[in-house]
């Protein structure tokens, strides 16, 4: 057996992710896509950055108004799951809201 498989094996899960998202955003519009390689990386690296803290307020924010009385750290694992996509995450009720 070669010690490639495992690799494989995740190559093939990151290749399934980019697809399914892909698929979600739909066509790429040309305009965004030139703007996005006129960037340089630190710039790119930074609305990515950005994108991200946003994301994770929103869900922040939505957790808090859906669940106004969770302890901070059963919050946390909240919006840590959805973040991540995983109900599985960390400890407690890993029920997402529907």
């Amino acid at each position: 057996m070669n010690g490639h498989s495992g690799e494989q094996e995740t190559a093939g899960v990151l290749l399934d992710s980019v697809e399914r998202l892909r698929r979600r955003l739909g066509p790429l519009d040309p305009r965004q896509v030139r703007a996005w390689q006129q960037m340089t990386p630190p710039r790119r690296l930074e609305m990515a950055f950005q994108a991200y803290q946003f994301a994770l307020e929103v869900t922040r924010l939505s957790e808090r108004q859906n669940h106004p009385d969770l302890a901070p750290l059963d919050l946390a694992w909240r919006v840590t799951r959805r973040m991540q996509g995983d109900p599985n995450l960390g400890p407690g009720d890993r029920v997402l809201p529907g």
